[in-house]
């Protein structure tokens, strides 16, 4: 079965998903490694701690052609969001911001 990552906020997380990647705390201390199953104290526990999202995989149902229209959805979002003229900065969150948008379309 093919999966995919999405980021999700612990609210919208069910027991028995998988994480993605490891969950962090504000300091950068590893809370949960990633692979982890999670189950319901484990939710609650990330959420007192104040986690606010999580990458967990799903199964991938999409097939080429959708994967193709939210690729392009999300890159005229952004050109959409950084139209006109801009700063080198300004340029460089827009490439930053559109990378991380294609990652998680992926």
């Amino acid at each position: 079965m093919k999966t995919r990552a999405l980021c999700l906020s612990p609210g919208r997380v069910a027991p028995g998903m998988t994480l993605a990647r490891a969950v962090t705390d504000r300091d950068g201390n590893t809370l949960l490694a990633a692979g982890a199953v999670l189950d319901s104290a484990m939710l609650d526990r990330l959420i007192r701690r104040g986690v606010e999202a999580m990458a967990v995989l799903v199964a991938d149902t999409r097939d080429a052609d959708a994967i193709a229209s939210e690729l392009a959805a999300a890159e005229a979002r952004v050109a959409y969001i950084f139209r006109g003229q801009g700063s080198e900065s300004r340029n460089a969150l827009q490439k930053a911001v559109l990378d991380y948008r294609l990652e998680n379309t992926r």
